[in-house]
């Protein structure tokens, strides 16, 4: 990787984009979409004038930064989910039930929510790409991120024992965004856990 030190302050350029990543979704998260520009990006990461410029030269390639940036995490995270349950299923007398299950994508709600930041960012970019469908379908159900997903709920509920068709699949993984954005947007006190093990179970005898 080579190192930037044209506006960069010496800093390689991947690390330099994170930061720029990052600040951009603090400034989302906390003012909205509107406020965000390379100015206001470089006062939030207190990097040079110009610095975010350099790395995006355009208002809707600092947005496509931050977008890939949202979208490589919950990316990571659903695989670690993967991985998690991978390795349960080889762990002898841990079968995988409708309670283990609701456990581990509660787990996986509360790791998302524990990033309100990045939450707040990607629901206020959903919203604010609606012009924008190349980008917007990077947080979507067209992206890397929902494909992962898809493979891991489909696994998980075959582990389990439950329905595992393309429908049961698609409504775990919407029950789980909607338990999010219930965690996230409104501040709920409900427990994810609860609420999907009924619904695991109701569907265990359906």
């Amino acid at each position: 990787m080579s190192t930037n030190t044209t506006s960069g302050g010496g800093s390689s350029g991947s690390g330099r984009r994170e930061t720029i990543a990052d600040s951009g979704i603090r400034i989302i998260a906390r003012d909205g979409v509107r406020a965000l520009t390379h100015r206001a990006v470089d006062r939030e990461a207190g990097i040079p004038q110009g610095s975010t410029s350099y790395h995006a030269k355009t208002r809707l390639a600092l947005v496509e930064l931050i977008v890939d940036a949202l979208a490589a995490r919950s990316k990571a995270d659903a695989e670690e989910l993967g991985a998690a349950l991978d390795a349960r299923g080889f762990e002898p007398g841990r079968a995988l039930d409708a309670d283990a299950l609701a456990a581990m994508f509660a787990g996986l709600v509360e790791t998302l929510a524990s990033r309100r930041d990045d939450m707040r960012a990607r629901y206020a970019l959903l919203l604010e790409l609606h012009d924008e469908p190349r980008l917007r379908a990077k947080l979507t159900a067209d992206s890397d991120v929902h494909a992962t997903s898809r493979r891991v709920a489909a696994t998980a509920l075959t582990r389990a024992g439950l329905p595992s068709s393309d429908t049961h699949v698609e409504d775990l993984i919407a029950l789980t965004d909607a338990l999010l954005f219930h965690r996230t947007a409104l501040e709920t006190t409900a427990s994810p856990r609860a609420i999907l093990a009924a619904y695991l179970r109701g569907t265990a005898m359906a």
